[in-house]
């Protein structure tokens, strides 16, 4: 579960740490409390668990919000799957729901003098507290990040009328539910499926529940410290703790959770860890904390010219490090963050939404992050190979867009999703990635060259050679997720990720001087593979589309299907995420083509599309602002910064029928609006639920305005917004950490470069070609030699060595030191909000 965490510890503190690294650079410092300018402020109680707020330590965690006499808490874990039942495939179940009553309405907007709730970033802490006639109240709450044990202390004060204080009630329940899957188009009436066994007992005077699914078995344990308690059994499901009647309380409550993929005995397991955290006392655990956190955040930096992006781009990186260090990925639609039970909008994992959760991690930083997803799927290699065996490619891997974490090929023959072959490429792309950001040739040796090697071997088996044209052709195929036919020969998501996949091969197998004959063969697909098919738009110019038809016609026409654009974008593939071409190929025709696409992007579609990272790489930064603002003011509909994961929200609405198009002024009321409902009648606020696709690829396009290392060469600031003067540390393909500046006169300080591996490095000129120096970044400041040419700088690097660019005879005037103010209030982005205003 954390077998990763001594090295990650071990990483950060001695290769990543700001007050080691970037704070002594010539080039900025970044103060301890800037993230508290990025706290997640409720001025008003939130009652609702889709507006509660996500803590977790990558692999428990769970919604923390209030009722009016406490706290409620849904309780998840990465592993909770459960096998397919008469519903739905393997479902990743909740856990169980706690909840803390103090006996009196503490947080009651009846009662309510003063109310501060808030999600601190940079402590990875909710802290919840008011003032009211009764009580005086603070709980706040945390998640171990090497234990699987979740904290929360609570410190009540009585007030008259209430002198004699009151009782604690800490309830510890499960209820199971049906999944409600498929976005409830169909779903079961028998409301017994998915109720699991859950067990309630005591024992000493801890509560434990123990629940049994098909495949999966867990514990949940409870327990009070600070107090004396009386533990009692309410039902089967449901156990419940009380403290004595006292004026003031202090105590802390302890939960863990373990499941039979951690121990044969997950009860007993479960009292060792809160045996262990009360032996080693919280206050030990919670340094521990702080230290993680504090190492967490020190690996990377960004500060961009809007708060509030930049506020979501910090929360996407803590959602990640609280939900991407358990067994398996991160799922999609919803990921710890779900609060009703068992319900859970889509079951099973799409390939193209979940590997969205992934974009970007290695550029900031956070590399082992990546590994749940990369472990799965190459733990999954034998169930893909047989699966490309019955599609007709020996010793290759292929896996259908959906399918589940143990294997199984769900719907791969459904028409929308039959020959859409491009997953296990886009998978294998991952693993390229993560072997370019950190050189581990181990890694490519032992996982990444043998993933990339099978992937690409399905289409060299697939693809057939036309001898007229001397060109290989893919027939029958389609692009990703196409409804309107399965059908199509050579579409261009294909070719992307053919060119992709095989050119990683060939330089995988020269590092690792393997197979000559496969570089050979591959080389040969690369140069003769088909052409882009390209067509003219009216208003827009030339566009790449998406496919042929099997009479050599170009789809999709205007008379066939009216849009030239679809949710995946396909048509830009050829830049992200199959990163064939980028900044250095701007007089090229894919580029221009590629351009008039994401600068006409319909603004109806946002949620799974990779625009503005595709914006990103052209150098378009005003066009990824335009794809982000649009995206947040349409789809940032829960105030924690949490987005819907679909852009037909308005199928939802209950203006739906009086609506010409989607409107962004009617988007938020199926969350607070009773009448709305789903098109089979029932409501729509049990089954409201967060996305994680449409943060992930925001956050990622911001990566790619400050720095972009994918044409094998270092780029920085290549897509930044008018009126933007931006910082950032962030990590370059070659194991290279990379900082810099760019004042507001549009001028940059100075670029630091830590060398991780000793590779050679090279380097855009930020100053239009005037002339540099390279200086090792020490004491001695040694110069270096360095060649520039075509207006890149090249110079040789040795291992764990940092290094500044500047112009030639520049002298520093002091650095810029980047500070926060602690945030006490909402934020608002037009539609949007970050927080919640007082309203009492």
């Amino acid at each position: 579960m954390f077998k990763n965490q001594i090295k990650l510890i071990a990483i950060v503190c001695s290769v990543f740490n700001f007050q080691n690294a970037l704070a002594q650079s010539p080039i900025f410092e970044v103060d301890t409390s800037y993230l508290t300018k990025h706290d997640i402020v409720y001025k008003t109680p939130a009652y609702e668990g889709f507006e509660g707020f996500p803590i977790g330590n990558g692999d428990l965690g769970g919604m923390v919000w209030n009722t009016k006499n406490g706290v409620e808490i849904q309780i998840n874990k990465n592993d909770l799957f459960d096998q397919p039942n008469a519903e739905s495939e393997a479902t990743l179940r909740g856990g169980a729901r706690l909840s803390i009553d103090l006996g009196v309405p503490a947080f009651d907007w009846l009662y309510l003098d003063d109310f501060d709730s808030r999600l601190s970033l940079k402590n990875a802490e909710v802290s919840m507290q008011s003032q009211t006639p009764f009580s005086e109240s603070k709980i706040t709450s945390w998640v171990s990040p090497n234990k699987n044990v979740w904290v929360v202390n609570i410190k009540s004060d009585a007030k008259s009328p209430n002198a004699k204080g009151s009782k604690i009630h800490v309830d510890l329940e499960r209820w199971g539910s049906r999944a409600f899957a498929g976005w409830y188009g169909g779903y079961s009436k028998n409301t017994k499926i998915g109720l699991g066994n859950t067990q309630a007992s005591t024992l000493n005077k801890d509560i434990v529940l123990e629940e049994s699914f098909e495949g999966l078995q867990f514990s949940v344990v409870c327990r009070i410290l600070g107090a004396d308690v009386v533990a009692q059994i309410i039902s089967e499901k449901r156990a419940q703790l009380t403290t004595s009647q006292e004026k003031n309380h202090e105590v802390t409550v302890l939960i863990s959770l373990v499941t039979s993929n951690e121990s044969d005995n997950p009860t007993t397991a479960a009292i060792e860890l809160l045996n262990a955290v009360e032996k080693e006392t919280v206050s030990k655990e919670k340094e521990q904390h702080t230290l993680w956190w504090d190492n967490f955040w020190n690996q990377s930096f960004v500060h961009l010219g809007n708060d509030y992006i930049e506020n979501l781009y910090y929360f996407r990186r803590y959602l990640m490090a609280s939900s991407s260090r358990g067994k398996y990925p991160v799922v999609f639609n919803g990921g710890l963050w779900t609060w009703n039970h068992d319900v859970r909008n889509w079951v099973t994992p799409h390939h193209w939404n979940t590997q969205q959760q992934y974009w970007g991690l290695a550029a900031q930083n956070d590399t082992e992050l990546m590994l749940p997803y990369i472990n799965t799927y190459f733990s999954l290699m034998p169930q893909a190979e047989k699966h490309a065996k019955m599609r007709g490619s020996d010793d290759a891997i292929l896996w259908s867009e959906a399918h589940d974490f143990f294997g199984k090929m769900t719907y791969w023959d459904r028409g929308d999703m039959l020959n859409n072959f491009t997953p296990a490429t886009q998978i294998a792309a991952i693993f390229w990635e993560y072997y370019q950001f950190t050189d581990d040739e181990e890694f490519l040796k032992e996982k990444g060259y043998p993933f990339l090697k099978k992937a690409a071997e399905f289409y060299v088996k697939k693809l057939q050679w036309d001898v007229d044209k001397k060109e290989y052709f893919i027939y029958p195929s389609q692009p990703y997720e196409s409804p309107r036919t399965h059908d199509l020969k050579n579409p261009i998501t294909d070719r992307n990720m053919i060119i992709s996949t095989m050119t990683a091969c060939v330089e995988a197998a020269k590092t690792l001087r393997v197979d000559d004959k496969k570089v050979a063969q591959w080389q040969h697909i690369i140069d003769h593979i088909w052409p882009i098919p390209f067509r003219s738009e009216p208003k827009i110019g030339e566009i790449m589309q998406l496919a042929y038809n099997p009479d050599g016609s170009v789809y999709p026409t205007p008379e066939v299907y009216g849009k030239w654009t679809n949710h995946f974008s396909g048509n830009t593939s050829l830049v992200f995420p199959a990163n064939i071409i980028g900044l250095g190929n701007q007089d090229s025709r894919e580029f221009k083509a590629a351009s008039n696409v994401v600068k006409n992007h319909v603004p109806e579609i946002n949620a799974i599309s990779p625009d503005a990272i595709v914006a990103a790489r052209l150098g378009l930064g005003d066009v990824v602002m335009d794809r982000m603002r649009n995206g947040i003011r349409r789809l940032q509909h829960f105030p924690q910064g949490l987005f819907y994961n679909i852009d037909h929200w308005y199928n939802l609405s209950i203006y739906m029928d009086s609506v010409a198009k989607p409107d962004i002024t009617t988007q938020r009321d199926y969350i607070y609006d009773a009448r709305a409902k789903y098109p089979k009648g029932h409501p729509a606020k049990p089954f409201i639920q967060a996305g994680m696709e449409t943060l992930s690829h925001y956050s990622a396009a911001v990566n790619e305005m400050l720095l972009q290392s994918n044409e094998g060469k270092i780029r920085v600031f290549p897509a930044i917004p008018d009126g933007w003067a931006p910082a950032f540390k962030l990590r370059a393909r070659g194991a290279f950490l990379v900082a810099s500046e760019k004042k507001e006169d549009g001028q940059v300080s100075g670029i630091w470069i830590k060398s991780l591996k000793g590779n050679h490095c090279k380097v855009v000129n930020p100053w239009d070609g005037l002339k540099v120096e390279i200086h090792v970044d020490n004491p001695s400041r040694t110069k270096i030699k360095h060649q520039e040419k075509d207006g890149v700088i090249h110079f040789k690097t040795q291992p764990n060595t940092a290094y500044i660019i500047a112009l030639k005879g520049s002298k520093q005037h002091g650095k810029m030191i980047f500070k926060g103010d602690k945030n006490n209030a909402p934020k608002h982005f037009l539609e949007a909000t970050l927080g919640k205003n007082k309203n009492f």
